[in-house]
């Protein structure tokens, strides 16, 4: 029962896995020509969208420099976990490999795309204020305590369906496994069947022609 154990966990992963995800805006029930009916129109790119100056003060003012380090410290601590066995020049190449990376022009073009320049001047006289700069001090909590609050119902959610599946998802893992068990190979040592014994040969009858030894 080990393969099936090996399957819900699979399963479990899943459903958290999910929960992690944005909540999908149209409903498999709803007809594809109905949701695209109801579905808001994607805002356009504004017209007159933020300068670089503007979009690089809003990410300083955000802490995006901390979060740059933050993410390229998650990385390398990925690589260590799972590939403790990395030479010491490997794990060096990639933490100045991280250190190197762009992070600002890819993010700059997003903001252009959805903000504009009277936006991000308000925006960033907000941040200005007694008000914006204690969202920016709570926000990374916020942000963080939203998301394990995610993962938990998550969790909780796909270990409750598996306990009300549990003997349906034993059965088709156990099924699953055996009509996926790799075949063995044939061995070129295996005998091939034996062949039939030759019939015993029979003597052979004395030719009538043969001469018959006279008695002395």
């Amino acid at each position: 029962m080990h393969k099936a154990s090996l399957a819900l966990s699979c399963f479990l992963l899943a459903g958290i896995a999910l929960a992690q995800q944005p909540p999908s805006k149209t409903s498999s029930s709803t007809p594809a020509t109905a949701s695209a009916a109801k579905a808001p129109a994607a805002p356009s790119a504004p017209a007159n969208p933020l300068t670089d100056v503007q979009a690089k003060e809003m990410l300083e003012m955000t802490g995006a420099s901390a979060m740059k380090e933050q993410l390229q410290q998650t990385m390398m601590n990925y690589f260590k976990t799972n590939m403790p066995f990395l030479p010491q020049d490997v794990s060096t190449d990639l933490e100045q490999s991280f250190q190197k990376l762009d992070f600002d022009t890819p993010i700059i073009a997003i903001y252009k795309q959805h903000i504009s320049t009277e936006d991000a001047t308000a925006i960033i006289a907000f941040y200005k204020t007694p008000a914006g700069k204690d969202m920016m001090q709570v926000m990374p909590e916020i942000l963080q305590q939203s998301q394990q609050v995610g993962m938990q119902l998550g969790r909780k959610t796909a270990q409750e369906v598996v306990q009300r599946h549990r003997p349906e998802i034993e059965t088709a893992a156990k099924q699953y496994q055996e009509e996926h068990a790799p075949k063995p190979a044939p061995s070129l040592s295996t005998p091939s069947a034996s062949p039939a014994a030759a019939p015993a040969a029979k003597p052979s009858s004395p030719s009538p022609n043969s001469a018959t030894p006279q008695p002395q």
